[in-house]
C-alpha cells in the first residue's frame, strides 16, 4: 500500500499504519502514522509525532522519535521536509523551496513560483520579489519570516496535502 499516489511504502504495526520515510541504512527514522479513507490508499496523517521503524528477528519494530523541544524550528523541519522528493504537505514544500533558494539550486525559479502561489503574507511576498530580482541581501529575514509563518501553522496542526513538486515549476 502506498501514501496517496506516490511510492512511499506503508507498513502495519500493531494494527496502526505508518508511512516509511528517512532510510539511514539502519532504520526509517522519520515515519508518520497515517490513516485511510478508502481502505487502500493512505491519505491522512494521524497526529504530529514521527517514529523510527525497523525490522529485526522480532518483526517490525517501532519507537517514537524524541527530539527534545518539539516546539523548535528544527523539529518542524524534521517533520515536514523529506530527505528527497516533494513534501507531503504544502508547508513542507514551502520549506523545501526556501532551502533550494538558500542553496542556490538550479530550479530556484520553481521554488519562488511555489512560494508565491502558497503564501499570502504581503511582507514575505515583498521580500520574495527582491529574491526573484537576484537581491539576496534580505534572505535571512525572508527565511525567518517564512519559518515563523509555517511554524504557526505547524503548531496549529494545519496540514494541507501537497501534490506539486516545485522543481517542476522551474523555467
Amino acid at each position: 500500500m502506498y501514501w496517496q499516489d506516490t511510492q512511499i511504502a506503508v507498513v502495519e504495526c500493531d494494527g496502526r499504519f505508518f508511512a516509511l520515510n528517512g532510510w539511514n541504512d539502519e532504520c526509517f527514522d522519520r515515519c508518520w502514522e497515517c490513516s485511510s479513507k478508502d481502505g487502500k490508499r493512505f491519505d491522512s496523517i494521524v497526529g504530529d509525532e514521527t517514529y523510527r521503524i525497523w525490522c529485526d528477528e522480532n518483526g517490525v519494530r517501532l519507537e517514537p522519535n524524541c527530539f527534545g523541544a518539539k516546539d523548535s524550528i528544527e523539529y518542524m523541519y524534521k517533520v515536514l521536509v523529506p530527505y528527497s522528493g516533494a513534501a507531503n504537505s504544502v508547508n513542507g514544500e514551502i520549506l523545501r523551496a526556501v532551502l533550494a533558494i538558500e542553496n542556490g539550486e538550479s530550479y530556484r525559479s520553481g521554488a519562488i513560483k511555489f512560494i508565491n502561489s502558497h503564501i499570502d503574507d504581503s511582507e514575505i511576498l515583498t521580500l520574495l520579489g527582491s529574491l526573484k530580482d537576484g537581491d539576496m541581501s534580505k534572505f535571512s529575514e525572508f527565511k525567518s519570516m517564512v519559518e515563523s509563518h509555517i511554524y504557526a501553522k505547524f503548531l496549529a496542526n494545519e496540514f494541507i496535502d501537497n501534490f506539486v513538486d516545485f522543481e517542476d515549476l522551474a523555467d
